[in-house]
């Protein structure tokens, strides 16, 4: 089955402000893969989403061919873009019915070998995120860090995940995530070979000087982030955006000396306990 090809949009003036998702969860007992640090509680999100929705900055998506655009919009326009990473079944639970209650639509960044297994996303599920109007978008395979993939096994991870993905919704996958937030020039470029058009990290920025074809910052939105701060972070000025800045840049000094691995490994004890 072909997929139908996106239209040609070009990309907005201003700023593009990517926020980064994973899943919402009241508590350890919903259903999903619970974190103590990036699930969201149901009603914060959904007080997000309103203050978006009031703020008329969110709800578009980008189309193949471009990183970002916005079909409408006066210039200069400070633009916001919502995104998921990895298919917690609470995207379809919990996060789908808020967006559209809110009018607004987002990207779904899906690890193919996580469809189907417990707490996450089913085959049918990302269908229906596709046929609701939501974008999807590929997190990779085995959500392994794409830089200590060998050649032939990074070409694997984004080939495979972007045809699973294509068969399922039966359209274009041209937009992906790194795991991880993991990747560099290699990276970017094999995305590229492999058809993606867009490729989104994890480094916190407002994409104001992002060059076209380069990796796309984002601002994760952690359970700890009060309504005051979140309303910092949309604005892209205030505490709030020092303090995620400071937070990436100490944060990879440890990834730096323990190595991938160890230190998601490390991340996970934590968090665990």
């Amino acid at each position: 089955m072909s997929a139908p090809t996106a239209p040609s949009l070009s990309p907005p003036p201003g700023r593009s402000l990517v926020l980064m998702y994973h899943g919402i969860h009241e508590s350890r007992a919903d259903r999903g893969r619970f974190d103590p640090r990036y699930s969201l509680k149901p009603e914060q999100f959904a007080t997000q989403m309103r203050h978006l929705s009031e703020l008329g900055v969110a709800g578009w998506l980008p189309v193949a061919g471009e990183a970002l655009v916005a079909p409408e919009g006066p210039a200069g326009r400070h633009m916001v873009l919502i995104t998921f990473d990895e298919g917690d079944v609470s995207n379809i639970e919990q996060a789908l019915p808020i967006l559209q209650e809110s009018g607004l639509a987002a990207v779904f960044f899906i690890t193919r070998n996580f469809v189907g297994q417990r707490g996450m996303i089913s085959r049918a599920g990302v269908r229906e995120l596709a046929d609701a109007g939501m974008v999807i978008g590929s997190h990779g395979l085995s959500h392994h860090f794409l830089n200590n993939l060998s050649p032939a096994a990074l070409r694997i991870e984004l080939a495979s995940s972007r045809d699973f993905l294509q068969q399922i919704t039966g359209r274009r996958v041209t937009l992906l995530s790194l795991p991880g937030g993991r990747g560099g020039r290699r990276e970017l470029e094999a995305a590229h070979d492999a058809g993606y058009r867009s490729v989104f990290g994890s480094r916190p920025g407002n994409n104001q000087a992002t060059p076209a074809g380069g990796l796309i910052d984002r601002v994760v939105i952690s359970r700890q982030i009060d309504p005051v701060a979140f309303q910092q972070l949309v604005r892209w000025q205030g505490p709030a955006v020092w303090r995620q800045c400071a937070r990436y840049r100490l944060l990879g000094w440890p990834r730096r000396l323990l190595g991938d691995r160890s230190y998601d490994q490390l991340r996970q004890v934590l968090v665990r306990g």
